[in-house]
């Protein structure tokens, strides 16, 4: 189980943030072009092999509002101690958790760019570690969110 100490801050200066996530906003922006957001098959996490590590990628379905894991990098894993491929908001968490999980994923959809985060979270039981994300939208029709592409980053480990 992941602890938040503090909650999570959003943070508005997008070229601070730590690496790889400004190589992950270039990519998005770039395959974007002129549309708000990249279609899912814009993305090719093949083209990125160096993110691949830190990348997320989920798919977000509606009625009932959820999103469920298609991708999750080898070291996300390794720092959160499990693999949710394949798993949903909604398989893993309930009650109190499990809204402030999609009311997050409610403020990230309406958004429609990029959302980077930031805090401090107790990785199963190993200490507390800083850590920042990026969340970017992508969409089949260009107008309703279908997928998510995030990255971690955790400033603390040297790379």
């Amino acid at each position: 189980m992941l602890t938040i100490e503090g909650g999570l801050a959003v943070l508005t200066d997008l070229d601070g943030l730590a690496s790889p996530l400004p190589v992950l906003i270039s990519y998005w922006d770039r395959k974007r072009g002129a549309r708000e957001m990249p279609a899912p098959a814009d993305i090719d996490p093949v083209e990125i092999p160096r993110l691949l590590p830190w990348l997320v990628l989920a798919d977000v379905t509606y009625d009932p509002l959820d999103m469920r894991y298609r991708l999750m990098g080898t070291h996300v894993v390794e720092m959160g101690g499990v693999n949710r491929t394949g798993q949903s908001l909604r398989e893993n968490h309930e009650g109190e958790a499990l809204a402030e999980r999609l009311a997050a994923l409610e403020r990230l959809l309406a958004t429609r760019g990029p959302v980077a985060l930031g805090g401090r979270l107790d990785w199963l039981g190993r200490g507390y570690r800083r850590f920042q994300c990026v969340h970017l939208p992508l969409s089949e029709d260009g107008e309703r969110v279908t997928r998510l592409i995030a990255a971690y980053a955790f400033p603390e480990l040297r790379e």
